[in-house]
């Protein structure tokens, strides 16, 4: 039996647990053995969920065991795992067995791709990034290591996200448009071109708002 562990027992964290039953239940020899939090008391409210086990640095990988990363925050997100694979652990990718999956598809390490999701053909998810429910993935898309598109995101062809981007719930970017890294696009957004490294746009075309 193979142990799978969640890191982040905050909301999306429960979440993961959820879509996580859903793929081991396809996937026989899988088992979640619990969570990796720093708050110890993060799930008390949640009765019948696995227990946290251990903080982040107090972890220690055992034979068998996966980690799944559960933090939604790109820096927060880069920052944790940074710290994990300094102890050798490894991680698991989890696609939802609902995730419509086209052609010539290159996912990375310790990306989650949640429920309803469909990923085009001849693109490139890179490490660590999550896909949250019901987005959609256009082709010769590249999306870079960390980022997050909350649900119901919309990425169209040709487009690149670099390291570290985030996406509100409902965003889109439009054909060959480009967010720099660390950049954020807020909710409901449309980026028609261009978004700046380290900066946050926002708006019916977005337009900077921060950064």
């Amino acid at each position: 039996m193979k142990n799978i562990y969640i890191v982040g027992a905050g909301r999306f964290g429960r979440e993961v647990h959820a879509w996580l039953r859903d793929w081991c239940r396809v996937n026989p020899g899988w088992f979640i053995a619990g969570f990796v939090n720093d708050v110890a008391t993060a799930l008390d409210p949640y009765p019948g969920l696995p227990p946290i086990v251990s903080t982040i640095d107090g972890f220690e990988p055992q034979p068998d065991t996966w980690l799944v990363c559960a933090i939604s925050d790109p820096i927060g997100k880069k920052d944790v795992i940074q710290r994990l694979r300094r102890k050798g652990v490894s991680f698991l990718t989890l696609i939802h067995p609902s995730v419509v999956m086209g052609e010539r598809v290159k996912i990375g390490e310790g990306v989650v791709i949640c429920p309803h999701t469909v990923v085009s053909s001849d693109l490139e998810i890179g490490d660590f990034v999550i896909i949250n429910s019901i987005c959609t993935i256009g082709h010769d898309t590249s999306i870079g290591m960390y980022s997050t598109l909350s649900g119901h995101c919309d990425v169209t062809g040709g487009v690149v996200l670099e390291e570290g981007v985030f996406m509100g719930s409902h965003a889109v970017v439009l054909p060959r448009g480009h967010v720099a890294q660390y950049a954020s696009v807020g909710a409901g957004s449309v980026v028609l071109r261009n978004v700046a490294p380290r900066s946050t746009v926002f708006g019916v075309p977005a337009k900077r708002i921060s950064g």
